[in-house]
């Protein structure tokens, strides 16, 4: 594929609330998936430029990224880089409540941009010299903020070669990928009282770029709908019902389409002034449908490998979480959460994760953070794994399982309101058994032109390490 190719800036993976102080407004940028491949930016800006009649506010800057990747391609075979970023990022939003003076605005929104130039420094054929140019942006608007009827629009978009949730499409190449989140949230609090009911609605693309993986793109659409309480001034239950639409529309594309429902009730609260908790459980289903033809070699080619019945998920789902705030400098989290989400391997996977995140305010602007998560990630009937390019699975696999570690260290220092330097160090891991078998070209007779091929294999397995030091200037 060519050396120029598009990757990876974080984006929202859902709305995200119009935020600012008098010091400083904090642009939203999470991770899309349980993982990200580089530490995830919150890029903090300064004061900002006041504009048209100081109603909007302008938040420019840049990030300098330089360090070492020990594995670009998420390999058992690692290709390790030398790795530069730049990114320019660009935020314009409305101010906020507390820099208006206490106004009532009838419209909050924000509009962010990123562009990203990534390259890489390898001797190993694979990486090579690749550069990236990366792209997102992202829109929120938020229409009549504090009153009983509130309507909120967003919008996420982005060019990526980075993996969704670490599933590797091509260990031997980047796979560019075009991302976008549409979606719409209403939500009425009768006489702005303790009760809040909404209701959502968004729509996703998935588009692999590369012709050879178009049998992984996919659509999808979410409609959520809640209702919460707040019963204490510190306690709030929520019951929320989402159903969503999933399909494949690549050509030949080996995965049944789906529309998983959930159903589930929660509840969060301040158990003491420094030590809050939330439980959350349910019931989801993957309702994968059209499964007896996906199996039957006549009708379908035979796309699903191994046991059928295990084609639907259909078991709980939940978590729980507690969260422990100590000297006003430490904020300590550690729960577990389970859910299911679509793949491209399999009909679904599971994950049950596990973390621990700390973060600590040591002097004035100086922070550290570590952020320990591991995922124990199971998969339901796989497809084909010539839908990758591959002969087989290793030894005939009919089932595959995970486990994902994730650690992240981080300190930064901001000498200024606008500008923050910081290192960080992040490893990831995938510990697992599950692999592919492929024909390789081993010699080719050059009078006859005849070629003798080898079966290899491939494992699914890898582990990855980051190094980066960062400069950012975001006024």
């Amino acid at each position: 594929m060519p050396r120029l190719a598009v990757a990876v800036v974080s984006v929202l993976a859902a709305a995200a609330s119009i935020c600012g102080s008098a010091g400083q407004a904090g642009a939203q940028y999470v991770p899309y998936g349980p993982f990200e491949v580089y530490p995830s930016q919150i890029y903090r800006e300064g004061p900002g430029f006041k504009l048209w009649h100081d109603g909007l506010v302008l938040h420019p800057g840049i990030l300098a990224e330089l360090g070492y990747d020990s594995n670009v391609l998420l390999a058992s075979k690692s290709g390790q880089a030398g790795v530069l970023r730049l990114l320019a990022h660009v935020d314009l939003a409305t101010l906020s409540p507390q820099r208006l003076g206490g106004a009532k605005p009838r419209i909050e929104f924000r509009v962010g941009a990123g562009l990203e130039y990534r390259q890489f420094f390898s001797a190993d054929p694979r990486v090579g010299g690749a550069q990236q140019v990366n792209a997102q942006s992202s829109a929120n608007l938020t229409l009549w903020p504090g009153d009983p009827f509130t309507l909120r629009a967003y919008n996420h978009f982005l060019v990526t070669n980075d993996a969704r949730n670490l599933e590797v499409a091509n260990w031997q190449s980047f796979a560019p990928r075009i991302y976008d989140r549409l979606g719409l949230l209403a939500t009425y609090r009768p006489r702005n009282g303790p009760l809040e009911i909404g209701l959502g609605e968004s729509f996703r693309v998935d588009h692999y770029v590369q012709d050879t993986l178009q049998k992984s793109r996919a659509l999808s659409n979410d409609i959520n709908l809640y209702g919460q309480l707040r019963v204490l001034p510190e306690t709030l239950v929520k019951l929320e019902l989402r159903s969503s639409y999933i399909g494949f529309y690549g050509q030949g594309a080996p995965m049944p389409p789906s529309a998983p429902l959930r159903i589930i009730a929660g509840a969060q609260t301040m158990l003491l002034p420094f030590l809050g908790a939330s439980m959350y459980l349910g019931y989801g289903n993957s309702l994968h449908y059209g499964l007896p033809d996906m199996t039957m070699p006549g009708a379908s080619g035979g796309q699903l490998v191994g046991d059928v019945t295990r084609a639907r998920y259909s078991n709980f789902v939940g978590g729980f979480e507690a969260r422990l705030r100590m000297w006003k400098r430490i904020q300590l989290s550690a729960g577990w959460a389970r859910d299911f989400f679509d793949s491209i391997y399999a009909t679904y996977f599971r994950d049950d994760r596990l973390y621990v995140h700390y973060e600590h305010a040591l002097w004035r602007s100086l922070a550290v953070r570590g952020l320990l998560d591991v995922y124990l990630r199971d998969y339901g009937t796989l497809i084909t794994a010539s839908a990758f390019g591959y002969d087989g699975y290793l030894r005939n696999q009919t089932r595959r399982s995970d486990v994902l570690t994730s650690f992240q260290v981080e300190a930064v220092f901001r000498p200024l309101s606008w500008i923050e330097v910081g290192a960080s160090y992040t490893v990831l891991d995938d510990t697992t058994d599950f692999g592919f078998d492929y024909q390789a070209i081993v010699s080719q007779d050059p009078s006859t032109g005849r070629i003798e091929y080898e079966l290899q294999h491939i494992s699914a397995a890898f582990v990855k390490h980051v190094l980066l030091f960062k400069v950012d200037l975001a006024y």
